[in-house]
């Protein structure tokens, strides 16, 4: 087998990204998965690439245009790509020498026939090193617009600046763009010497592990681009999902014998979790597809949990009178715009339009006014998204209100002493931003439904 060209596996994803928009973090994974052969700091240095070229696209543009004859949006796609890995490992990985960076591009250029403009691509990065080490770079990119600086599309940052107010944009500008861990998430009730000897065997993998910040059986992980080959993940002792995550089992304040309904549950981590504090009730978990529940059970399989996790298809628009005033808990984490979430998954911010977040909030009405029949009296309801966004969240929190008429009921009692940031009349709502809370962006609500 031939030396595998790490540069060119990442140009293969990025231009299948740009030109069938298959999702850049399914693109990520199948690509690792594929080349398990590769070493540790090869697939670490694959990923950063790919997702750092990605995230950065708007300001690696700008740069091109800079010094570039012709513009970025106007070069062949191929070239295109190429003069952005070769700008973004220029300018931000260090581990990389600007002449291997520059000579890789060229090599990448022929390898793909681009003979001709491959002495293009080799001026245009020589003339980006020549005015980054003379300083001009950074004082160009000083005076840039914030959407440049942060490769953030600019009605997404006038949109943040409308709700959240220009210093908590910026901050958030700053957040978004910063390498995040991973969050595993072990069952509550694993022995704490077993979790140590597991979180030793993960540190001696390699892996950089501190505890979480918020609750106590959650972990950070750094510096591993294999989570699932990592002691103890296939073994069921536990699994990826972020504190914000966790934050929504923990506002249910499940007390062990409920039954509880989680309406759009893919990939399954709400429900994993609430199912983990149960003792004698049940989790009734549904989603739209065979495609999504098949990944729910297969999810429920590896942690042992099928004999308390209950899996369906179903449209949680469609009512289903069999489950009418069947609930004592309801999770609605339901479909958003993703905007909490840009740091992890790159792509979400040059996807989504301002007119589908007022689509995604009145499909999540929808399904809202449907759900709340499934409530027993007296039953909770959690609404979540994994968003930053006011009409996804606030204002879908006062639809439940005043047009389903629940009541809002204190998140105080059930998260963890301190947070901040949690509001409503009935102190009953959390925005979790991830350069305040150091979570994922996550919107969490409860509430109650009157007695009858």
């Amino acid at each position: 087998m031939g030396r595998v060209n790490e540069r060119d596996l990442v140009l293969g994803v990025l231009l299948e990204n740009e030109k069938k928009g298959t999702y850049s973090h399914i693109l990520v994974r199948e690509m690792l998965d594929s080349h398990k052969d590769l070493s540790e700091q090869q697939r670490a240095f694959m990923k950063r690439l790919t997702e750092g070229t990605l995230e950065r696209r708007i300001e690696l543009d700008s740069v091109i245009d800079r010094f570039s004859k012709k513009p970025a949006s106007g070069l062949r796609p191929l070239i295109r790509q190429i003069l952005r890995m070769g700008i973004y490992q220029i300018l931000y990985m260090d581990s990389v020498p600007d002449s291997a960076a520059c000579s890789e591009a060229v090599s990448l250029a022929k390898l793909h026939k681009m003979n001709a403009l491959s002495g293009f691509v080799n001026a245009v990065l020589r003339n980006v090193i020549r005015s980054r080490d003379k300083g001009e770079l950074e004082s160009l990119m000083g005076e840039a617009s914030l959407s440049v600086r942060y490769s953030m599309p600019q009605w997404l940052i006038d949109l943040w600046k409308e709700q959240l107010g220009e210093g908590e944009t910026d901050q958030l500008l700053k957040s978004l763009l910063e390498i995040r861990p991973v969050c595993i998430r072990f069952s509550p009730d694993t022995d704490p010497e077993k979790r140590d000897r597991i979180l030793e065997q993960i540190r001696e993998a390699g892996t950089e592990v501190t505890p979480g910040r918020w609750l106590p059986y959650a972990c950070c992980l750094r510096g591993t681009s294999a989570i699932q080959d990592l002691p103890g993940f296939r073994e069921g002792l536990w699994t990826i999902q972020d504190e914000s995550s966790m934050f929504v089992t923990e506002a249910a304040g499940i007390r062990g014998d409920e039954i509880i309904m989680d309406v759009c549950a893919a990939p399954g981590g709400k429900s994993m979790h609430a199912a983990s504090l149960l003792k004698k009730g049940r989790v009734l978990a549904f989603d739209l597809t065979h495609k999504k529940t098949e990944q729910i059970r297969k999810n429920i399989r590896r942690m042992g949990l099928e004999e308390k996790i209950s899996v369906s298809e179903q449209d949680a628009r469609i009512h289903n009178s069999r489950y009418e005033g069947c609930a004592d808990i309801l999770l609605c984490d339901l479909p958003c715009s993703g905007l909490g979430i840009i740091g992890r998954k790159r792509d979400i911010k040059y996807r989504i339009s301002r007119q589908e977040l007022t689509d995604l909030a009145a499909l999540q009405r929808e399904i809202l006014k449907n759900a709340v029949s499934y409530l027993k009296p007296g039953g909770i309801l959690i609404y979540s998204t994994c968003t930053i966004d006011a009409l996804e969240n606030g204002d879908n929190a006062d639809y439940i209100e005043e047009e389903l008429k629940l009541e809002a009921d204190s998140l105080l009692p059930f998260l963890p002493q301190g947070i901040p940031g949690i509001e409503g009349k009935g102190r009953n709502r959390l925005q979790l931003l991830p350069h305040v809370h150091g979570t994922d962006g996550f919107f969490v609500a409860r509430f109650r439904k009157p007695m009858a």
